[in-house]
């Protein structure tokens, strides 16, 4: 079976942008059933979207699985295969400890991510490591993810982190299953096999303009409640461009997104310099 472990529907929110996700479950399940097996649907803190999302399985022939990416107070963590929601804001061995009483398995989510919403060193209390991430362009919170795992023996997964339709497929497992449970015993010996491809700058950006556009009045609000006055005024610019010319405006955010990426990257290589002369001269 080929299993996407990390999906997001238009359920899942933010603090900043509203919707975190940009689809409907339906639109999520009819787009992942022209190339996997299975699904995930894990939205942020909540089974809201799975729980729409389960009644169309069957109709677009692909097994629907409950899931939800809960922010710890440690950072995020996939929980696979429960059936109640994991409350947020739980220490990491806590939220495992639920996931386990459900039955679930705990994944540790984009443990070395650049945004630092990841568990980092206390994702060995995970059942399972997500070691790609297809959002992860820096290429370097992957690898020492891969890393991490190896060095503590855990089983690894990959996910797409897919926040829309097009994201879907970049990255998955197959395992030798047929159904959640047998999918999760998988996981946990170490069997999936990973299939991995990087997200296209073009999808992201996409998903990016749509995100703003649907959460337009909420972006307005937090800017006018937040940020300082001339922030405030390059938000509400920035918004405007998108609403009134969202085709004229794809080459600025193009430009920006590999700004963007340029400066990810940079940060994450000056970061594992940092951290490795910490380690090798500890007194400096």
């Amino acid at each position: 079976m080929k299993v996407e472990l990390h999906s997001h529907t238009h359920y899942s929110h933010q603090t900043k942008v509203f919707y975190d996700g940009v689809n409907s479950p339906e639109e999520m399940v009819k787009a992942a059933a022209k190339k996997l097996d299975a699904i995930v649907i894990s939205d942020h803190d909540t089974l809201k979207g799975y729980q729409e999302a389960k009644k169309y399985g069957k109709k677009y022939g692909i097994d629907v699985i409950c899931g939800e990416e809960v922010t710890s107070k440690d950072g995020h963590i996939l929980a696979i295969g429960v059936n109640e929601v994991i409350p947020p804001k739980l220490s990491v061995g806590e939220t495992v400890d639920k996931i386990h009483e459900q039955g679930g398995i705990a994944i540790a989510a984009h443990p070395f991510d650049i945004k630092r919403v990841g568990l980092r060193e206390k994702a060995a209390k995970c059942d399972a490591i997500e070691v790609f991430n297809a959002q992860n362009l820096d290429r370097i919170s992957n690898l020492k993810a891969r890393n991490f795992a190896k060095k503590h023996k855990m089983a690894v997964t990959a996910g797409s982190d897919a926040h829309s339709i097009r994201m879907l497929g970049h990255g998955f497992i197959e395992v030798s299953a047929h159904d959640a449970d047998s999918i999760m015993k998988s996981i946990k010996k170490g069997h999936a096999v990973l299939h991995t491809r990087y997200m296209p700058l073009n999808i992201i950006m996409d998903m990016a303009i749509k995100r703003l556009q649907l959460s337009y009045d909420h972006v307005v609000n937090y800017s006018d409640t937040n940020y300082s006055l001339p922030k405030r005024f390059v938000a509400k610019k920035m918004l405007t461009l998108v609403n009134r010319y969202p085709g004229r405006i794809n080459p600025l955010f193009r430009a920006m997104t590999y700004m963007s990426l340029g400066g990810v990257i940079t940060y994450s290589a000056y970061r594992e310099i940092a951290n490795t002369l910490d380690r090798i001269f500890p007194d400096l």
